[in-house]
């Protein structure tokens, strides 16, 4: 037995008694609704009543409507009961305790924007996960991060989350998986109000509201915000007389209609606008981000049961950020002024078209597709001394062309045995760039680089309660025009982005089992996964840094080596007598930069921010009184750098929540973060001082529906 099966088979003998996840998912419905694009779009499903455990449908896995039981991937599915009582202010609370689920250890409105990376199965930082909000992408389109916010918790249906090289369905970004967040579909006349406050002057609300007329269209608008005034996120004896606590505001709106044209026929749209507002650290240093969002979808059943279904979006964003630094007569911490302003702009649109039919019980699925998508954007930054004189604008812009086609088939040789085919070629185009960073090229030529990514997907139910699943696959992740494009600076140093970037190239597999039953699910995978290209960075010596760089901290992008991540996730979800729920989750990862001539120290360690184990146990009771959650996650120690010099300690975090009918149509809710306020380090990435994670907080509202 070779070295990597002996690790997998440990890691599924220590992970399966105690870890996995659950899940408590609506049942899903399809019909009369927007089938997703090939690799930018996914379904606006309906939805009926909540299943019981081991019932959900999942959609994303496969782009067809399937029980989450029967799918041949590593999958899991939160529905919206559990979401709206799990303690935290926006989705990435959410999704963090899911397995070889990778994000920041501190909650997004407490980073930087452009720190929430999103990663899966312990690939490391950047971004390596594909986001999307009913399909449509949410990743930054400029930089790839993912701001969170834009999905009022209260109108999320459900999250599936699918591990694992998904590039031959999604294309670029699933190196590591995708996430899909889906929110609800207007099917009655239905009002929904939510109103809550908290400690640190938290609040959120929404309003939510739809209609149907005629039985034909279906139309709902909604509006949220949430807001918190934030805590001091230095480690106390590293605070200065300037630091401030993170505030942060957000706001949505967003409506749409769904039309019944015919018994054949559905359209529909969307549009949407976020706006969000963010004090880091201290009062100069600010962030602020608006976008507006529109899709458009038609689909088309045919007699035979085949569907076609044309989509198209559209995202625009500005994004402005001020960093800070010292001037030169002031002691560090005792003054401050803005030392670069960033402005960044895109916009972001695609087109797909999908057709899926059938062939009988043997050949269940067959779907084709293509689609296209351009995103275009500039920064451009200026730049001040400390007597607040502009010394230089620094620019970057560019565009990105993606074109894609996608083949998918479903073959049952034996009713047992599941063999699903898919692949993907893709094109990526990167054109009328313009590097007007420090030393920067200037214009760039115009470049084109293809990829096709297959996947080899079996699932043999062994028993009526067991199964077991394989699969290989290749993936990719092009650089964001932000890698290419944007510099960033500070009166120390200059951090270069590198217009000759290509895209990473990633090789896995996996293996597992799957056990179902009324009151039981069960899911272990082992996984193994190479990246070669790796986008990281490396220091500057003297002579290669821009003219008035010199003996300063200066880096640039670079494709450098390989990593290699490997290890197991596990999850269960039961129900342990009629009002007991309990779900376990857990990852464990060998996840290590195998080859980096720039960075040898970093060579075989763990990556940073990647702990070894990570898990939660999680315990809900609930009767038609009230219903009670309990919580505790817990984090191996990482490290903040590839080199491991700047260690961040494990940490274990209780969580509770609690909500009570009071009529029928009114319940009051309760949650608490950190019941027992353990001061914990979020972050450690030498720059900045240490950060704390969120303290003890609590909050409390209401939540109406008529």
């Amino acid at each position: 037995m070779n070295r990597r099966t002996c690790l997998f088979a440990a890691a599924v003998g220590i992970l399966l008694p105690s870890i996995a996840y659950s899940e408590d998912a609506a049942v899903t419905s399809t019909a009369g609704s927007a089938v997703v694009p090939v690799a930018t779009l996914s379904p606006a499903p309906t939805t009926t009543p909540a299943a019981a455990v081991g019932e959900s449908i999942v959609i994303t896995a496969t782009r067809t409507e399937r029980s989450v039981t029967e799918v041949p991937v590593s999958a899991s599915v939160m529905g919206h009961d559990d979401i709206v009582a799990t303690p935290g202010k926006s989705v990435d609370d959410v999704i963090r305790t899911l397995p070889s689920v990778d994000l920041p250890i501190a909650s997004s409105y407490e980073v930087h924007p452009t720190s929430n990376s999103i990663s899966m199965r312990g690939l490391g930082g950047y971004v390596r996960a594909l986001v999307l909000l009913d399909g449509v992408p949410l990743n930054d389109g400029f930089m790839g991060y993912v701001q969170w916010n834009q999905v009022p918790l209260e109108n999320v249906e459900r999250v599936e989350v699918i591990r694992g090289g998904t590039a031959s369905l999604w294309g670029n970004f699933a190196l590591g998986g995708v996430i899909n967040v889906l929110t609800r579909r207007p099917e009655e006349t239905k009002l929904v109000v939510e109103d809550g406050y908290g400690d640190f002057g938290t609040n959120r609300a929404s309003v939510y509201a739809s209609t149907v007329a005629a039985k034909r269209i279906h139309v709902y608008a909604e509006v949220d915000r949430m807001q918190t005034d934030g805590f001091d996120e230095f480690v106390p004896d590293q605070r200065t007389p300037i630091d401030v606590p993170t505030a942060f505001s957000a706001a949505n709106a967003r409506g749409g209609v769904s039309v019944d044209a015919t018994d054949q026929l559905e359209v529909g749209a969307h549009v949407s606008y976020h706006d969000n507002h963010q004090t880091l650290f201290t009062k100069l240093d600010t962030n602020a981000q608006h976008i507006w969002n529109a899709d458009a979808h038609a689909t088309q059943t045919f007699a035979n049961g085949a569907t076609g279904t044309l989509t198209v979006f559209h995202n625009d964003s500005n994004f402005v950020t001020a960093n800070t630094d010292t001037p030169g007569a002031a002691a560090p911490g005792t003054a401050e002024y803005v030392q670069n302003l960033h402005r960044t702009i895109y916009q972001d649109s695609g087109v797909s078209l999908l057709g899926t039919t059938h062939f009988g019980p043997y050949v269940p699925i067959v779907s084709l597709g293509v689609d296209g998508r351009v995103i275009a954007g500039n920064d451009t930054a200026r730049i001040f001394d400390d007597t607040n004189t502009q010394v230089r604008t620094d620019v970057g812009r560019g565009a990105q062309r993606f074109l894609g086609a996608f083949a998918q088939v479903s073959v049952f040789p034996v009713s047992s045995l599941e063999v699903l085919l898919s692949a993907r070629a893709q094109q990526w185009t990167n054109f009328d760039g313009f590097d007007g960073t420090p030393g920067g090229l200037g214009d760039v030529p115009d470049r084109t680089v293809g990829s096709f990514d297959p996947r080899v997907s079996v699932r043999w139910q062994a028993l009526s309660f067991f199964a077991l699943r394989a699969a290989g696959y290749t993936a990719f992740r092009a650089p964001c025009l932000g890698d290419l494009y944007r510099a960033f600076s500070t009166a120390y140093g200059i951090y270069l982005p590198n217009s000759q970037l290509v895209p990473e190239r990633l090789r896995g597999g996996e293996a597992g089992f799957d056990i179902g039953t009324d009151d039981l699910r069960a899911q272990v995978t082992g996984f193994y996964a190479t990246v070669t290209d790796l986008l990281t960075y490396r220091v500057l010596s003297d002579s290669e840094a821009p003219p008035g760089f010199a003996g300063d901290f200066n880096t640039q992008n670079i494709n450098a080596g390989a990593a290699r991540s490997e290890g197991a996730e596990a999850e269960v979800d039961a129900h342990v007598g009629q009002p007991w729920h309990v779900r376990v989750a857990g990852t464990f990862y060998d996840s290590v930069i195998t080859d980096n001539p720039e960075d040898p120290a970093s060579v075989n360690k763990q990556q940073a921010y990647v702990p070894v184990k990570s898990g939660v146990l999680e315990v809900r009771y609930e009767t038609s009184r009230f219903s009670a959650l309990g919580r505790i996650r817990a984090m191996d120690r990482v490290f903040g750098d590839n080199e491991h010099t700047l260690p961040i300690p494990a940490h274990a975090v209780a969580d509770a929540s609690l909500a009570v009918p009071l009529t029928s149509s009114v319940t009051g809710f309760a949650q608490v973060e950190n019941l027992f306020d353990q001061r914990y380090i979020a972050d450690n990435n030498g720059y900045s001082p240490r950060q704390l994670g969120t303290p003890r907080t609590a909050f409390a509202g209401l939540r109406a529906r008529f």
